[in-house]
């Protein structure tokens, strides 16, 4: 759905210094970017707009800037790894939250909505969303129960369905059970290897375990619940853990790049593999990466919530 704003439609010089209008010329904006940049507006955090919004900060990041070169208005200070709404950006806000609502009610009217039931509680593992398929975010955005989202590790997602912190998880983690709770596979991606392009392992097309046994291996989680295969299969092969090192994301590839070191990553990732690097797949299959939504065994909301899972398997189908 797109939104056409006349240039004559914000008057910017109480708020940007600005003489004439803040919107010059004819603009085409997306709903969903204005969604985005209200998210952000209301957080003064890119990161926490990703998260309300089921997307990636740089997809919030990049919708703003999309924004401010069509109103050609600041509408963010950028401070460091944060932001600050610019006087601008709150008049801009002010004026989207009023365009947003009326989107809204729109809809409601054109499906003969009600008042719906309170939205599912979805635990998602880390970094799931980061990189979803375009209509995997929008089917999550826009499930017409609403969805709240709480991020958390892969083991704690599992629990949180346990105890009934959540309706519904979404688990990122290699092929194994939930024993406590049901759950589907909705997606599988394939796992690779990252190594150094110089090293003797960049040359191979496939990769196995018993490859991995005299490595140093540095991974972006520490949950051994989340790589269960692959570290019990290093287990039976006298691996030793101690060469085992949880690292956030850069100071992992820079251990790759001067080669001191192999990383486990998904298909997603591997599509803009940093410089130096060679991606080289696992040979079984117990190693892909799953996406698994897990919900409780028992709950007066499970309709709803297979609906979710059923709309959520069918999106990454056609994605």
């Amino acid at each position: 759905m797109r939104w056409r704003a006349e240039a004559s439609g914000c008057d910017a010089s109480a708020t940007a210094s600005r003489s004439d209008s803040a919107l010059w010329g004819w603009a085409i904006m997306e709903i969903q970017q204005l969604r985005y940049f209200l998210a952000a507006a209301n957080h003064s955090s890119f990161a926490r707009a990703a998260g309300q919004c089921f997307t990636s900060r740089q997809n919030i990041a990049h919708s703003v800037n999309a924004l401010e070169r069509e109103l050609n208005l600041p509408l963010f200070e950028r401070r460091g790894n944060s932001v600050v709404v610019t006087p601008a950006g709150q008049e801009v806000a002010g004026r989207v939250d009023e365009i947003l609502s009326r989107v809204d009610a729109l809809q409601a009217l054109s499906v003969g909505q009600v008042p719906a039931e309170a939205g599912l509680r979805a635990a998602v593992t880390y970094n799931l969303l980061a990189r979803v398929p375009e209509k995997v975010e929008s089917y999550l955005y826009q499930f017409d129960r609403g969805i709240k989202l709480l991020e958390v590790g892969c083991e704690d997602c599992y629990h949180a369905i346990c105890t009934d912190e959540a309706d519904v998880g979404l688990a990122l983690c290699m092929q194994r059970d939930f024993p406590e709770c049901g759950f589907e596979e909705v997606n599988r991606l394939k796992a690779y290897v990252l190594v150094n392009e110089m090293s003797p392992l960049a040359r191979r097309s496939q990769l196995s375990v018993f490859d991995l046994k005299d490595q140093r291996i540095a991974l972006m989680s520490e949950s051994s619940f989340q790589y269960e295969p692959l570290f019990s299969q290093l287990g039976s092969l006298g691996y030793d853990f101690s060469n085992l090192s949880i690292a956030a994301t850069a100071s992992g590839l820079y251990g790759i790049k001067r080669n001191e070191a192999v990383g486990i990553a998904t298909s997603y990732f591997v599509e803009s593999l940093p410089e130096g690097m060679r991606a080289v797949p696992f040979d079984d299959t117990r190693y892909d990466w799953c996406i698994y939504a897990l919900y409780p065994k028992r709950s007066n909301r499970l309709a709803t919530i297979m609906r979710f899972v059923q709309g959520l398997r069918k999106s990454y189908l056609d994605a």
